[in-house]
């Protein structure tokens, strides 16, 4: 998995979702325990696995931001395009022209 997001305020939680990560994946807890987490330091250094943290906010922060993402409030920037494209893909990108992301759609 490229990324982990934890909204529950436990370590268990933590490790659990840390260990679904793949090489460079990103972790970002909403909300950090009391005390301490245990993660592996050779695994997180070899495979350039990041951890980030926020602690601003309440649970009722959290509440509503999701919501918002429910109602529809929230949206990604993508556009889907054929790997037959993927020269002209890499063009657009070195030129910023791209915003967001672009998804291959490889059964195309």
């Amino acid at each position: 998995m490229h990324g982990a997001l934890v909204t529950a305020v436990s370590p268990k939680a933590m490790e659990q979702a840390y260990g679904f990560l793949r090489a460079k994946g990103t972790m970002s807890l909403v909300g950090l325990p009391p005390g301490y987490i245990s993660l592996p330091v050779f695994d997180t250094v070899l495979k350039r696995i990041t951890v980030r943290g926020s602690i601003v906010g309440t649970r009722q922060d959290l509440e509503e931001s999701l919501q918002f993402a429910g109602e529809g409030k929230v949206a990604s920037h993508f556009s889907w395009d054929k790997i037959e494209n993927i020269n002209e893909i890499f063009h657009r990108m070195e030129e910023g022209r791209i915003d967001g992301r672009v998804v291959l759609d490889l059964a195309a």
